[in-house]
């Protein structure tokens, strides 16, 4: 049931009031000075307040300043019910935060009409709390339902590029492999040579080579095919260095693209961190696309988040080289092109990611960026990685993303991010700060 608080030190005016309260089909709570009328407010919870100004202690505007001071009242309407009518009476009670002033002798109709007009503010404003509420707790909802896709996302990724990365580790790891036993082989022939030509040695210090001896040591040579040794060992070594380095970059690439970093935006080389996500994501693209970059030499380090920023760009890319495999299908002999280019315009940098794909049909163009929009197959992607790219893009950096697309021409999509955070340090800083947005530890 509605409650009202009725406040007046005189117990006839009291009880009238209380009588109005009552015939509305409210309950009346009744106190007789400003003390008591906190105390009950803070423990009863009224809906509304009627409340006299003129009061011996504390008076109804104290009273009423106080209600309005405390978070857990302040909501309250109070209508100011006094015999104080001149004008700056009513402007003080108004704006002390009075919803309503109700001059003495009243109308008990107009009172009445005036309380129900005041509950009815009160029930608004609880039901626009309680609907508030809600939507706190929807978007809480939803922001952590966006964190789970997005956490879902770069695991489905990151488990996408872990078959491709173990193949492209294991190519250079087999004839790594392969070398190294050729080199076993290669050394158990010299070794075996070596004693040949030990006891060889030794004979002639004892002036005892014999001709026995000496087609022994031939016919060790010619087992041990040193020509064919001195041509290819030096290939086995430099073939392994070359597969070596080809696994440090790729660890380092997959080390500094997974990266965590921080919370906060960091100076990165994005030529760098664009290097390092093509390299990860080779064997998505290397069977049906061949990579172009055109890289500004000049790019000043910009303030982003690397692990976010290596996230847009992977997806970029997989998109395009999806695209590009539309079109070459399984042939072995063709293949499209994805060209990546970076450059700046006054304080933004600019990144481009083109493809020779199959091009975005105009009837969906309008869809490319809402959430589970996808025209994979099921199983094939969450219809999430360029909802994300966009909200990493505009929300995370305040910069912007958009795409040109010719049908059977291909796509491509074009990233602005301010080069300087907005929010935070200036833009700038030696390499050394770059290296460390990109993992170089």
């Amino acid at each position: 049931m509605t409650k009202v608080l009725v406040v007046d030190d005189m117990p006839d005016m009291a009880k009238l009031l209380a009588n109005t309260v009552e015939g509305q089909g409210y309950e009346a709570l009744v106190a007789s000075n400003g003390r008591e009328a906190l105390d009950i407010t803070t423990t009863q919870c009224p809906d509304v307040i009627l409340l006299d100004i003129m009061m011996p202690g504390m008076d109804g505007l104290e009273v009423l300043r106080r209600l309005k001071t405390d978070a857990r009242t302040r909501a309250i309407p109070v209508i100011l019910v006094t015999a104080k009518d001149l004008s700056q009476d009513i402007i003080a009670g108004l704006d002390a935060g009075a919803h309503d002033y109700v001059s003495k002798p009243f109308e008990s109709a107009v009172l009445a009409a005036r309380l129900r007009s005041a509950v009815r503010a009160k029930r608004a404003h609880d039901t626009i709390e309680r609907l508030n509420g809600e939507l706190r707790a929807e978007l809480i909802q939803r922001e952590r339902m966006e964190m789970e896709l997005a956490q879902a996302q770069k695991l489905e990724a990151i488990g996408q590029l872990a078959a491709g990365i173990a193949h492209e580790i294991n190519t250079p790891s087999q004839y790594i492999a392969d070398n190294t036993r050729f080199l076993k082989e290669a050394f158990d022939g010299f070794n075996k040579l070596l004693g040949t030509f030990g006891r060889l040695l030794e004979a002639s210090k004892n002036m005892a080579v014999t001709d026995d001896l000496l087609r022994e040591v031939e016919a060790a040579v010619r087992r041990a095919d040193v020509d064919y040794l001195i041509e290819e060992i030096p290939k086995a070594i430099q073939q392994s260095l070359e597969g070596m380095d080809r696994v440090v970059t790729i660890v380092r690439a997959m080390r500094e693209f997974s990266h965590p970093g921080s919370e906060q935006k960091q100076a990165t080389d994005l030529n760098r961190a664009i290097q390092n996500t093509l390299t990860v994501s080779r064997n998505e693209w290397k069977y049906v696309a061949d990579v172009v970059t055109d890289f500004d030499p000049n790019l000043p380090l910009v303030w982003c988040l690397p692990s976010d920023f290596n996230r847009v760009i992977l997806n970029l890319v997989v998109n395009a080289a999806q695209a590009i495999a539309d079109v070459v299908g399984d042939s072995s002999q063709r293949k499209g092109t994805i060209t990546v280019r970076t450059d700046s315009e006054g304080d933004w940098a600019k990144i481009r990611i083109e493809d020779t794909g199959t091009g975005i049909p105009e009837e969906i163009r309008s869809k490319v960026f809402d959430h589970f929009f996808t025209t994979k197959d099921v199983g094939k992607g969450t219809g999430q990685g360029l909802t994300i790219a966009q909200s990493i893009v505009v929300e995370k950096h305040g910069g912007t993303i958009t795409f040109e697309t010719e049908v059977g021409k291909g796509t491509a999509f074009l990233i602005r991010l301010p080069i300087a955070d907005p929010t935070g340090p200036e833009q700038g800083g030696p390499l050394e700060e770059a290296e460390l947005a990109c993992g170089c530890v």
